[in-house]
């Protein structure tokens, strides 16, 4: 299950932070010279201070991230007996099966990596050339820093699919306070701090994806991470009826 505490996140935020910083400043910059494209630079420094801030927003998001994960492995003493109660489901893989689902899971990583790097590009490439006229050290300075980034998102789509083809097949156990990921125990509400927080089946992906939401409800905010669980073919009703069945096991806790 992909994990957003892995430090290639971090590495990916500090990137975008660097670069919304150097895109509000110049767009701040060149709109304080009354220049005739005096709206391209507003532009620039408001698309700026989104990255900025999203960047801020996915650090503080990674920091929660790696405290949800630390308190995940503290309850995992309790694991087997959260799984020595009913077992909603045991779902395992052929060969083809697996290999599908993590080749699915790289893909897309990679097409990410991709729309960052195009966005990035574009962004820095077209406030440096405006700023300084400079359009082919933008486009050096902004192929740089471009693909640093994407390569830091690829870098993690890399490590999920590494983890996953660690094993030739896939077995999954889901109980309803843990799940058995091949031998990999993912506590899903115990431990003191961990909450089930929702399930819900991803009909859309290929193939469908039973999402298990946990909360950390910790201060200053709650903290929810989802572990996403492939679906073998044919198995989405039952999924369906796993995601009741973990809402309402946890209705009342």
């Amino acid at each position: 299950m992909p994990k957003s505490s892995m430090p290639p996140v971090a590495i990916v935020s500090l990137l975008l932070l660097l670069l919304g910083a150097v895109a509000m400043a110049a767009g701040l910059d060149g709109a304080t010279r009354g220049s005739e494209i005096r709206w391209a630079f507003v532009l620039l420094a408001l698309a700026g201070a989104a990255v900025l801030g999203g960047s801020v927003h996915g650090l503080f998001a990674w920091r929660d991230a790696v405290r949800l994960d630390d308190d995940a492995e503290r309850a995992q003493p309790g694991a087997s007996h959260a799984l020595a109660g009913p077992v909603l489901a045991h779902w395992t893989y052929d060969p083809a099966e697996w290999n599908a689902y993590t080749r699915r899971q790289l893909v897309t990583g990679t097409r990410q990596a991709l729309v960052m790097w195009v966005l990035v590009f574009a962004l820095v490439t077209t406030g440096v050339g405006m700023l300084h006229g400079e359009w082919r050290v933008a486009a050096i300075m902004s192929g740089v820093l471009a693909t640093s980034i994407a390569v830091g998102r690829w870098m993690s789509a890399i490590a999920t699919c590494r983890r996953h083809r660690a094993v030739p097949t896939g077995d999954v156990i889901i109980g309803t306070h843990a799940v058995l990921v091949n031998r990999r125990c993912e506590v899903t509400h115990g431990g003191g701090r961990i909450h089930f927080g929702g399930a819900r089946v991803l009909e859309a992906e290929r193939p469908a994806i039973l999402q298990v939401d946990i909360m950390d409800p910790g201060k200053p905010r709650s903290v929810r991470v989802g572990y996403r669980i492939p679906i073998p073919s044919g198995r989405e009703e039952e999924a369906r009826a796993v995601a009741r069945e973990l809402a309402g096991a946890h209705t009342s806790t």
